[in-house]
């Protein structure tokens, strides 16, 4: 069938990779990459790491796939030549460089044009920021608002936050702007309680809790703020 497969990658902790992943990753024809070297980076981590799962799934730990590099500045560029492989029945798989591709990524304009030429679209789940900062933050779940990462300026953060929090929020941040924000949330909500999680499945993954004020003094404590941050908002 000529289909786009979207699949799911570790977010940091190599041993949540499923079978199914595993065996797209070692089989399929054509890989589409936000960095190509990520996906190397990883198939040789995955081959180091069980080599003897590969094989006993009888799959090539040697396979090296067409890479190409696919990004939403590049999108119109490498559109076409993708359509051509589907059309050719080749196996394509796309990833992000970690986590869900199409959920806060540029991919969701890939499957719209896949859709659009009526070829089909599959998916293999992994596991998203989303729902693990979720599950571990301790705020409601049942209702909640994706925001992805905020506008720059403090006015359209405030507006943006005041419109959606009658439901739980989760936004992403990167480690030079998550206080910062933190900061201008809390001068539109003092009460609100938070969320803040980094390092999601890895060693050190953290998650500061509480009141806006108690998770930002928490924060400023931190000899240094690394890696991109989920934060994760209520009204409770």
């Amino acid at each position: 069938m000529n289909k786009l497969t979207l699949i799911g990658t570790p977010l940091g902790n190599i041993e949540d990779i499923s079978i199914r992943i595993l065996k797209a990753l070692f089989s399929f024809d054509v890989i589409l990459a936000e960095d190509t070297r990520n996906f190397i980076k990883l198939r040789n981590i995955l081959a180091e790491r069980f080599p003897e799962l590969i094989k006993n799934l009888e799959l090539d730990i040697d396979h090296k796939p067409e890479l190409i590099s696919y990004r939403e500045q590049n999108h119109n560029r490498v559109v076409s030549h993708i359509l051509k492989l589907i059309e050719e029945g080749k196996k394509i798989g796309l990833i992000s460089d970690a986590g869900m591709p199409t959920i806060s990524d540029p991919g969701f304009k890939l499957v719209e044009e896949v859709l659009r030429n009526r070829f089909e679209v599959d998916v293999i789940p992994g596991p998203t920021a989303i729902e693990t900062a979720l599950s571990i933050s301790g705020l409601p779940t049942d209702r909640f608002t994706l925001l992805g990462f905020l506008p720059r300026e403090k006015g359209k953060i405030k507006k943006l936050i005041s419109q959606n929090i009658h439901n739980t929020v989760v936004v992403y941040e990167s480690p030079y702007r998550v206080v910062k924000t933190l900061e201008i949330i809390s001068e539109l909500l003092p009460s609100v309680k938070v969320s803040a999680c980094n390092d999601l499945t890895k060693k050190f993954q953290k998650a500061y809790r509480g009141n806006i004020k108690d998770v930002l003094s928490q924060l400023k404590n931190e000899k240094k703020i690394v890696g991109e941050w989920v934060i994760v908002l209520a009204q409770v």
